[in-house]
């Protein structure tokens, strides 16, 4: 999996779905800490975000432990699927995630999937960075950083 430099790079490709993972309803207020799943709108069901296998060589320099994909299914494994979302800061400071907030994505797998970060540059064609999951949230300015915008 890789980011580009267009969240429209194609149609639906940098679109996620939020669903809640604890059973709250579509649509209800996400707040920090929540469990989801994160399900691109690509073709209408580009998969949905999940940890799968080893990170390559070069993420492993940088601390990276497990390559990220789409899967067809919520959870491949058990957890594959599943992402802890914290928010950085929200104001008002009611615990509420909103666009604009800059969240961190955990990976539930095995009890420690690691965190969400791009990691080295990308080699598929229209690509800027991989995607890994590490065990440190932000190893270095901003790689883990992730931004809400409303679709």
């Amino acid at each position: 999996m890789s980011t580009a430099d267009s969240p429209t790079r194609g149609a639906g490709t940098g679109t996620w779905q939020i669903l809640s993972a604890a059973g709250k309803a579509i649509g209800a207020t996400v707040a920090s800490g929540d469990l989801v799943y994160l399900r691109n709108l690509y073709g209408s069901d580009g998969g949905y975000l999940d940890t799968n296998g080893h990170a390559t060589d070069n993420q492993k320099n940088s601390g990276g432990k497990y390559n990220v994909l789409t899967s067809k299914d919520q959870d491949r494994a058990p957890g594959t699927g599943r992402w802890r979302l914290f928010a950085q800061a929200s104001s008002p400071a009611d615990q509420n995630v909103r666009p604009g907030d800059v969240i961190h994505l955990w990976n539930t797998y095995g009890d420690n999937g690691d965190f969400l970060e791009t990691n080295q540059h990308g080699t598929a064609s229209g690509s800027k960075y991989d995607v890994c999951t590490n065990a440190y949230y932000n190893r270095a300015q901003n790689v883990g950083d992730w931004t809400l915008h409303r679709a």
